[in-house]
């Protein structure tokens, strides 16, 4: 009986060194599965492709990673805005690169972000399917853990205010590349410039966030002429069918011809700033309604904050500023970061700077939520 006590005392004041450990490797392993699973499975992972009954009760999508020896802890990831969804070949990237360390991930289609539409329902089906694994076998007394990558992180941190996440919270939840305010992102857009504490950093930003803009709010202005071939080509470059986008764009003359143009080419012109100043004017609660700088100062949940300085979707100041409204909150600014994919442009000596606080952040993450 006193060996036995005393095991137990050894055992119960080292827990927080095997923890320690358990989490740095835990990060270990998902940084490995980032660079290594987007074309391999790993071994030690099954994956399920299933369905959840959404609002109407229908079918829909929904990717399932098991892995071969669970702990206990469960993963919602929910995706950006993507006509991929939960099959887009980043997400199960990262899916996988999580699952390895036993922890059971889900991935549900989210089917208005398959449309790239930033309506209310998005946060409805997000609600509705944490609400339906709740319910699920295994899981209804269990703490589930929420991540959002970009607009999905929007999404996310919106939900935590639902009146049935309040009362049953998520254990932890994680974000990546979100943003603070749509209006500041779309200001990064015009001229490709971060000011942070001063220091001026230039990008080339990426087009698709004005693509998916004028995508939604296009159609629900008058800008002074017509736009219905405009509104169609956004329509096929959203479903990433490009090859009959540029067939039409061929087909447009006039000011719809040189708006396209504009749009697609991040040309920042006095007529696409002038149409931007119409969407923030005619459809600001819209935008108030997917930008957190409204309503975070609400949120209690403990945030988990991870942004890459060189994000050309959403600049990390984004996160800088979400995180100083947030009462309960942890920020990581990595340079090894992208908004899809890790940057190759660093030196080697600042590539093992960068990991070694990554690996101190995710651990620090997995002991707050993944680990039981």
């Amino acid at each position: 009986m006193q060996k036995a006590s005393r095991f137990r005392r050894i055992i119960s004041n080292n827990l927080p060194k095997v923890n320690q450990i358990r989490s740095i490797t835990s990060a270990l392993r998902t940084l490995n599965g980032l660079q290594n699973y987007e074309h391999s499975r790993p071994s030690s992972v099954n994956e399920e492709d299933d369905h959840y009954p959404g609002l109407s009760n229908e079918d829909t999508p929904l990717k399932v990673f098991h892995p071969q020896n669970p702990n206990g802890a469960v993963l919602v990831l929910y995706p950006g805005a993507s006509a991929k969804g939960e099959a887009h070949p980043k997400m199960i990237t990262l899916a996988r690169s999580i699952a390895v360390n036993g922890i059971q991930v889900y991935i549900p289609r989210i089917p208005p972000l398959i449309d790239l539409k930033l309506s209310k329902s998005i946060l409805e089906w997000t609600v509705h399917f944490y609400r339906w694994l709740k319910t699920q076998p295994g899981h209804e007394n269990s703490p589930i853990n929420l991540a959002g990558i970009s607009f999905g992180g929007v999404i996310v941190l919106k939900a935590c205010l639902d009146p049935f996440l309040l009362q049953q919270p998520p254990k932890s939840v994680i974000v990546f590349g979100t943003s603070y305010n749509v209006k500041t992102s779309m200001e990064f857009m015009y001229n490709g410039r971060i000011d942070h504490n001063g220091n001026i950093i230039k990008l080339t930003p990426d087009p698709w966030s004005v693509i998916v803009l004028f995508h939604n709010y296009l159609n629900q202005v008058d800008v002074g002429y017509p736009t219905n071939g405009v509104q169609k080509v956004l329509q096929l470059m959203v479903r990433e069918q490009d090859d009959q986008a540029q067939a039409l764009i061929e087909d447009l003359v006039g000011e719809e011809k040189v708006l396209i143009k504009d749009i697609i080419e991040l040309n920042m012109s006095d007529e696409l700033n002038r149409i931007m100043g119409i969407f923030f004017r005619d459809c600001a609660d819209q935008i108030e309604f997917i930008s957190p700088k409204y309503w975070c100062k609400n949120i209690s949940n403990e945030v988990y904050i991870l942004h890459g300085t060189n994000d050309t979707l959403s600049p990390f100041t984004e996160s800088i500023k979400l995180d100083s409204e947030l009462s309960n909150s942890h920020l990581l600014i990595s340079g090894i970061f992208k908004h899809r994919v890790l940057s190759s442009e660093m030196s080697i000596f600042s590539k093992w700077k960068e990991t070694l606080k990554i690996i101190k952040f995710l651990s620090k993450y997995y002991r707050g939520g993944l680990l039981p």
